[in-house]
């Protein structure tokens, strides 16, 4: 081998070690951008990751707030409720006092101790006329409904079909 084949072959394999570098320099250049790219897809993602669960956290934590909200709105409405039955009791209450007091002086139930016609003229039988109405009166104030006793029930029943008080001339006290 001649001195210009041997430098011709030294040149070669400086060359072919120089194109191997270079291969292997770019090669690791590509892969670490490609890495770098792969690293900022994988944070982008991560971050829309995040983004999406405080979302739901934001969501979820609306959720419970409306919750606890319809919890507040069920409690005002179940008071709303119990102050509009005791409203109808008082009222119902009302209106069954109105009917037996109107039932008390109404001249064509048969039921009233005193018709219209049948009214005593003479002082004395007016005077126990007077303290029976007082008497029925007084007895009249006991009878709400929420207690009914023996002494205000004699001269009075409550009527099955209705509810609703009638006095009963034949259970009337004289003595009243």
């Amino acid at each position: 081998m001649s001195n210009s084949t041997l430098v011709a072959l030294i040149v070669v394999v400086v060359i072919v070690i120089v194109i191997i570098v270079l291969v292997v320099y770019f090669g690791r250049r590509r892969k670490i951008n490609a890495n770098r790219a792969h690293a900022a897809e994988l944070r982008g993602k991560a971050q829309e990751g995040e983004l999406g669960a405080r979302e739901r956290e934001a969501k979820a934590a609306r959720a419970q707030a409306d919750a606890k909200q319809a919890e507040v709105d069920a409690e005002r409405l179940r008071r709303e409720a119990a102050d509009r039955q005791a409203e109808a009791r008082d009222v119902r209450a009302e209106s069954d006092e109105q009917m037996r007091k109107a039932d008390q002086i109404d001249p064509d139930l048969p039921s009233n101790r005193h018709r219209a016609g049948d009214r005593p003229t003479d002082g004395g039988d007016a005077k126990a006329d007077n303290a029976q109405d007082h008497n029925a009166q007084a007895d009249s104030a006991h009878l709400d409904g929420a207690h009914l006793d023996g002494a205000h029930l004699d001269n009075a029943h409550l009527d099955n079909a209705g509810g609703t008080r009638t006095d009963r001339a034949d259970n009337a006290d004289p003595r009243r």
